[in-house]
């Protein structure tokens, strides 16, 4: 995983990775795996103030931190 990245939480932040079509890392906030990346699949794919869907899976925006890779 990429040191430089930005943690995505807003729907602007959301949008603009989208339409860049970044790389999307994802990561688990709690449980067992929490700190652990789950995902890191490709670009956003839609989204909404719940979900967040990449590479055909949708993950919850209140359990997972996505962030883009910068570098």
């Amino acid at each position: 995983m990429s040191n430089v990245y930005k943690a995505l939480k807003t729907d602007a932040e959301f949008l603009m990775a989208a339409l860049s079509q970044s790389q999307i890392d994802i990561l688990e906030r709690r449980g067992d795996l929490a700190g652990c990346t789950i995902d890191c699949e490709g670009p956003i794919q839609k989204w909404s103030p719940v979900s967040v869907k990449v590479a055909d899976a949708y993950y919850m925006r209140s359990e997972f931190e996505f962030r883009m890779i910068l570098a």
